[in-house]
């Protein structure tokens, strides 16, 4: 049986401080992997939409097979929710005004067109 009241242990001073400190140690690590993770997604989700599909090849790179837009854009989906999910845990972890969040998801936007048009100079 569990202890009630007076009879249950306290959490000492110690204990109780170390959860903010801990919590404050790992916010900038976290911060900086979901910010790559953003930003890994729209370069790839980009990359795919520029190239016009992407190449996928076996564990021993015996055969090679080519996804058509089509089909690839089911993956370009998935990296720009991935991208999109990502950027807006960040900008809610800043608690910014509704304004900033507007110009941010449409500087995201800028981006992805931006980016895609970039990349289809480049690999021409």
């Amino acid at each position: 049986m569990r202890p009630t009241g007076s009879d249950a242990p306290k959490p000492t001073e110690d204990k109780v401080a170390a959860v903010p400190a801990a919590r404050a140690e790992m916010r900038g690590p976290l911060i900086a992997s979901v910010a790559a993770l953003s930003l890994l997604g729209l370069l790839g989700a980009c990359l795919v939409l520029a190239h016009g599909g992407f190449e996928t090849s076996g564990k021993r790179g015996g055969w090679h097979v080519f996804v058509p837009p089509p089909q690839s854009y089911i993956m370009v989906a998935l990296m720009l929710a991935q991208s999109g999910l990502a950027l807006a845990w960040l900008v809610q972890q800043a608690r910014w005004r509704r304004g900033a969040q507007v110009a941010v998801a449409a500087g995201w936007l800028a981006a992805v067109w931006g980016l895609t048009a970039l990349l289809r100079w480049w690999l021409a």
